[in-house]
């Protein structure tokens, strides 16, 4: 199970309670055996959650939060610390901002994303705010995301239904600010072991792998 959608205290929106520790803790807790650190617009927090994760804690995936120019939010999943800090480094705004719009527009935000090595997802598209549909009305096919993921609470009442038929892999997370909701959200992957090139074959359904909302 996976939680693909967390922050940590370098999110000036999340509790400053997520700290490393706390996060990889309660992911153990919760029997998580992926997480993704997606902080707003920054990579400050994986090497942190990294470490503290360790050899006996979740695996660790390093993902970014990015508000784009329309003020949808874009989940990023890198191969590494490394890709996802030089992703960061190239939006040009005030991380210490929460949820701070970037220059970069939807598909400008999913190339960065791709170039770097990158999964990109349009976060939480059942929102009414900082979600793809809910700034634009639509998702954009000429905008190559590779899956969808629905919130926790949308999960719950069925909203993924609404998003089934557009042809594109469906997650959900906890979007954690606070310790006590990770994993309160969470994709079930079907994979040989909890790493990046693992959840990137479950996306593309490739080699006999998959991925469906838990």
């Amino acid at each position: 199970m996976a939680d693909l959608h967390v922050h940590t205290s370098a999110s000036p929106c999340a509790s400053a309670h997520m700290t490393a520790r706390a996060i990889t803790g309660e992911a153990v807790r919760r029997g998580l055996a992926m997480i993704a650190v997606c902080d707003h617009n920054t990579a400050a927090g994986v090497r942190a959650v990294m470490s503290a994760a360790g050899e006996r804690g979740p695996s660790v995936i390093a993902g970014i939060e990015i508000t784009t120019q329309e003020e949808a939010h874009v989940l990023g999943w890198f191969p590494s610390a490394e890709a996802a800090e030089a992703a960061a480094a190239e939006l040009e705004v005030d991380a210490s901002l929460s949820s701070a719009a970037t220059p970069c527009s939807l598909g400008e935000t999913v190339g960065l994303i791709h170039r770097h090595g990158g999964l990109a997802v349009a976060a939480h598209v059942d929102r009414r705010s900082f979600s793809v549909p809910g700034q634009l009305g639509f998702i954009p096919t000429d905008v190559p995301f590779d899956a969808l993921e629905v919130s926790a609470a949308g999960a719950a009442r069925g909203r993924a239904a609404e998003f089934a038929g557009l042809g594109l892999p469906l997650t959900s997370s906890s979007d954690a600010h606070f310790p006590e909701d990770i994993g309160s959200g969470a994709t079930r992957l079907d994979v040989s072991e909890p790493r990046f090139e693992e959840l990137a074959r479950a996306l593309r359904r490739a080699e006999g792998r998959g991925c469906a909302i838990a």
